[in-house]
């Protein structure tokens, strides 16, 4: 029972993390019906900038180190007992502005990036089919890991946790548990960013025009839309929450070019839960989370990559349009 409740709470932190980044794929696909097979390169540019920002401009010798040492934190720091919890949640202050400075810049860098990719190459596309969209998705792959190549090394680096790190211990129905503190932290981040912006996109007047622009271009443009800018606040929308999320999975695996590659696994788990449905894939999310956990618990580690896979083709074949998909009908 006890490692039972120890991988399913490891699978549920996963499971935050994946719909986190699910949620930019199906806000893309909403108000563009295109499905962006390079998003985990832009959640890989977005964990590169967080690297940049967080770690390397902080180290070099002409750029302010960005460090809190006020003297009582110094000497909290020289009396606090090494892998403590008290060491920790000083060593995560210490670098809070540093946090803080890179996580920003990495956003506002992912959203920037976003908006130049939709302005010069989905947004001369408008009017055309989907497909030629989808496929400057899948050449926007090599181009961001040709950029990754040229401006970072391919060594895997570390990069400090969004929150404190210490190790906690506790137990649920008399079974020990054991979690860091940081991935707890980042599950509980994740998960109000997606309850935010699922409820901001049902009940905005945003949310309802990305709605009508995915339904019917023209129709929306006659009701005084703009497509170009519901667009364009998609990607933006998608690469911010791409960069929070990189941040996440660069403090938890390292910085490598591997991140990039994460975005085929999390594409399974939103056509798993419907491409149109964010409670689908929220659900899809956690349960794939949790399905990797215990084939990690029971079949070993090289189970996990394949799960997400294997979990979408089951439920395709049940309901091809995924868990909570619509389907969807052509009026002659």
């Amino acid at each position: 029972m006890g490692q039972f409740l120890q991988f399913a709470i490891n699978g549920l932190m996963a499971g935050a993390i994946y719909a986190l980044i699910a949620l930019g794929i199906v806000a893309i696909y909403k108000a563009t019906r295109v499905v962006n097979f390079a998003h985990g390169y832009v959640i890989m540019i977005g964990a590169y900038l967080y690297y940049t920002f967080a770690v390397l401009l902080p180290a070099a010798p002409w750029f302010p180190d960005l460090l809190f040492q006020p003297d009582w934190l110094v000497e909290a720091k020289s009396k606090a007992q090494m892998f403590s919890p008290e060491a920790a949640w000083l060593a995560w202050l210490e670098k809070l502005p540093r946090i803080i400075f890179g996580l920003i810049c990495a956003i506002i860098g992912s959203s920037i990036l976003a908006r130049l990719i939709e302005r010069f190459l989905m947004r001369p596309l408008l009017g055309q089919s989907n497909f030629a969209m989808i496929m400057i998705t899948v050449g926007l792959i090599s181009v961001l890991s040709g950029a990754k190549s040229m401006i970072w090394t391919g060594d895997a680096a570390s990069v400090p946790h969004l929150a404190p790190n210490p190790a906690l211990r506790f137990e649920v129905f008399g079974s020990k548990i054991f979690i860091f503190g940081a991935n707890l932290v980042s599950m509980g981040l994740a998960l109000v960013i997606f309850a935010a912006i699922v409820i901001w996109l049902r009940r905005s007047t945003s949310g309802v025009a990305m709605r009508a622009a995915s339904e019917d271009q023209s129709t929306a443009y006659s009701m005084g839309i703009s497509v170009p800018r519901v667009f364009a606040n998609a990607w933006v929308l998608a690469a911010a929450t791409g960069a929070i999320a990189g941040a996440i999975l660069a403090a938890r695996d390292g910085v490598s070019p591997a991140l990039g590659l994460f975005g085929f696994s999390v594409l399974a788990i939103v056509l798993m839960g419907g491409l149109d449905s964010f409670v689908g894939v929220f659900i899809s999310a956690m349960a794939v989370g949790i399905l990797e956990a215990l084939a990690q618990w029971q079949l070993g580690g090289d189970w996990v990559e394949i799960t997400p896979y294997v979990a979408v083709l089951i439920v395709i074949l049940i309901r091809p349009h995924g868990l909570l998909g619509q389907k969807e009908i052509e009026r002659i």
